[in-house]
């Protein structure tokens, strides 16, 4: 035999002898013979790493052995994981992706255990180094476990410098966004702790981008000016304003002043503050506030304002437009929205991505995804928020970070931001939800957490609580108003609930503190509460027939006459039967003879037909006052009706079937209750209700 030979037997021999190893370490360890175990895989693991790694992984993994080490476990998986080949047959030895999987998971999770129940950060970024493979949610826990250490360290230390390095050391922590609000307070605390003007003066020249500079220049303003309510202000404009401050001080006393920009809040201005020097500006608002401007889209699709009689006050330029509310609206082009007042200039320079119309002087504004609070000149005056909903009885409910309260209309929080959601204000309170959910009103007073869900507080001080999968009725003492003993409960009218219970309904008087009718009526969600009861007559259904009572329980309509009935706010009824329709009043006298295929309930004494292909129009009398063949009628308004031909072409009638505009347009738009927009041929006209003009723009 030559060398050549010799080396390929000695190679085989060789091979076979490591092969036979991993097959005697794993039979060792099957009877527990870990001593031998150990000393064979570590003989295989040049030649065999993925097998002998998973079987050195199992015994130090294991607790029943001299050898347990968590670490040891943690490095002989990794080593598994990263020379194990899928293609390579390890059967014999059950190790498979799922073996190795499951092997994974429980070193990372006993890796957790060992060091995540030690809370010191060195023994949690141990884990973290050594067990990158655990589960997701061990790593996210022992993140959140370390950071919020580092977090609480760097409260504690009160120094900006501390929370910097936290920032620029864990840039992916889950406390970032907190880091930053204290990093900026900090900063705020550390350069304005003597209160005085010369702190705030330099605070603001050093960190000009700091979340706090609005409190440092309304601060510096209060204390340069000694202001403190709007006489006291006026005090300060007659006595101690600079030619510097004068001018400001005065617009400022303005804008806080009159939130409400109608003639009479103008004219009550003047009357109190004759010297103000800006009358000119006064004298235009008066003005202006006599104008009334449209916005209005030409044939272009650009938006500008028109007067009453057509005339474009405000050239069409913008891609978008809003009505005018409190002397300003809002416009839009190339993708930035703008306020302009009714002269059609811009109260400022500044542009945003969203906003809304403006609301007691004040309106709320999106830049990048952040919400502010500005006033009537573009100012902001409120921190920036992840959220700021409209305004509900002077405030209003934001979010900042993930946590929600609420600030007055001088961007002061009156709500601390502790609540997971927080509703709007109304009768006087809000619902917030921590984990559960209860009830704070605006000035900050709170029922108790104890609720599954609340509804809002009506005008009889009145909510629907949800405790244990079950509703009931409370005030806002947290009196007991009707037991929490029901599946379903939702407000009608006029302090009327309807009440559901085991699929049956009733209605409770929360006023009276009874019940008007027992609960014993099929329960369907195909309704409306509108749908049950218009406050003065109430629908029951029992048994697939339909019955009507009034207030005091007395059947207007008994079961068994109509398969279905609807009420308007009159006491004419509509009644379906034999899937017709037709009318009669609550003495059940019949209105109308006809039966129609089609009805709506009567508004302001009209109600629209259909028979056949005719459409028509109704009045209380039970008479036919107009028809079109092949076609529709909608109402748009009080006064007047949209009529659709069969060629899809409208016109125009008013509440007395005269025609006011021939079946011949293509398309309207309702613009306020005297004006309407039409198309027809790519032309735009204005129709004017009151005068019958029809104006080609």
């Amino acid at each position: 035999m030559n060398l050549k030979n010799c080396i390929y037997v000695l190679l085989f021999l060789s091979n076979s002898l490591i092969s036979n190893n991993i097959t005697k370490a794993y039979n060792a360890l099957s009877i527990y013979d870990y001593f031998k175990a150990k000393n064979l895989f570590y003989k295989s693991y040049k030649k065999n790493k993925a097998e002998a790694a998973y079987g050195l992984a199992i015994i130090y993994y294991r607790t029943d052995n001299p050898f347990s080490n968590i670490d040891s476990a943690a490095k002989y998986i990794n080593s598994c994981l990263v020379n194990f080949k899928d293609t390579v047959s390890y059967n014999q030895f059950k190790i498979n992706n799922n073996s190795i999987s499951q092997l994974k998971y429980d070193i990372g999770n006993k890796g957790f255990n060992v060091y995540c129940n030690n809370t010191s950060i060195d023994s949690i970024n141990h884990f973290l180094n050594y067990f990158p493979f655990a589960s997701e949610t061990n790593l996210k826990a022992a993140y959140y476990n370390r950071d919020a250490q580092l977090y609480q360290k760097i409260i504690n230390s009160q120094k900006s410098d501390t929370v910097k390095a936290f920032i620029l050391s864990y840039p992916e922590s889950i406390f970032l966004g907190n880091a930053k609000k204290l990093y900026d307070d900090f900063q705020y605390h550390e350069l304005t702790s003597t209160s005085n003007i010369n702190s705030y003066k330099i605070f603001l020249k050093k960190h000009p981008t700091n979340i706090n500079c609005i409190d440092a220049e309304q601060n510096l303003f209060s204390l340069t000016q000694q202001l403190k309510n709007e006489d006291s202000l006026y005090l300060y404009i007659e006595k101690y304003a600079s030619v510097n401050t004068k001018d400001y001080a005065w617009k400022y006393l303005y804008s806080s002043t009159v939130k409400n920009y109608s003639k009479q809040n103008l004219e009550n201005f003047l009357i109190k503050y004759p010297n103000y020097p800006f009358k000119d500006l006064i004298s235009k608002e008066l003005q202006l506030t006599e104008r009334l401007l449209i916005p209005f889209k030409n044939s272009h699709s650009l938006y500008g304002y028109i007067d009453t009689l057509g005339n474009w006050i405000i050239p069409p330029k913008f891609d978008d437009a809003s009505n005018f509310c409190e002397g300003l609206a809002s416009v839009c082009k190339n993708d930035s929205c703008f306020y302009i007042n009714k002269e059609g200039e811009y109260i400022s320079e500044n542009k945003f991505d969203e906003v809304e119309d403006y609301k007691d002087g004040f309106a709320i504004v999106k830049n990048n995804g952040i919400y502010y609070l500005i006033n009537r000149t573009g100012q902001v005056i409120s921190k920036p928020y992840a959220e700021i909903n409209e305004i509900s009885e002077g405030l209003y409910v934001c979010k900042q970070g993930d946590k929600y309260g609420a600030i007055n209309t001088k961007g002061e929080e009156v709500i601390p931001f502790i609540y997971n959601k927080l509703g709007n204000f109304k009768n006087g309170f809000a619902y917030y939800y921590t984990t559960l959910y209860g009830l704070v009103s605006s000035q900050n007073i709170r029922l108790e957490a104890e609720w599954e869900w609340v509804s809002n507080v009506d005008t009889n001080q009145i909510l629907i609580v949800k405790k244990d999968k079950k509703y009931g009725l409370i005030n806002t003492n947290n009196t007991t108003v009707l037991n929490i003993d029901y599946d379903y409960i939702t407000p009608c009218q006029n302090g009327i609930y309807l009440i559901v219970k085991n699929n049956l309904y009733g209605f409770y008087n929360a006023l009276q503190s009874c019940f008007v009718t027992s609960i014993e009526f099929n329960y369907t969600t195909n309704y409306t509460p509108n749908d049950y009861t218009n406050g003065k007559y109430f629908k029951l259904h029992k048994n697939e027939e339909v019955a009507l009572i009034d207030a005091n329980g007395r059947y207007s309509i008994p079961f068994g006459m109509y398969s279905n009935l609807f009420f308007a706010k009159c006491d004419i009824i509509r009644i379906q039967k034999n899937n017709k329709y037709s009318f009669v009043d609550r003495k059940l006298k019949p209105i109308t003879t006809l039966e129609f295929d089609k009805a709506t309930d009567f508004e302001n004494n009209i109600a629209i037909v259909k028979k056949s292909s005719n459409t028509m129009l109704l009045n209380q009398t039970g008479s036919i006052y107009y028809t079109i063949k092949n076609g529709d009628i909608v109402k748009i308004n009080e006064t007047c009706y949209k009529t659709v031909n069969e060629n899809g072409l409208i016109g125009l009638i008013n509440s007395n079937g005269e025609i006011l505009l021939q079946n011949q347009y293509n398309s309207l738009e309702i613009i306020n209750s005297n004006l309407i927009r039409f198309e027809k041929d790519q032309s735009v006209f204005l129709f004017n209700i009151k005068t019958k003009e029809l104006k080609n723009l």
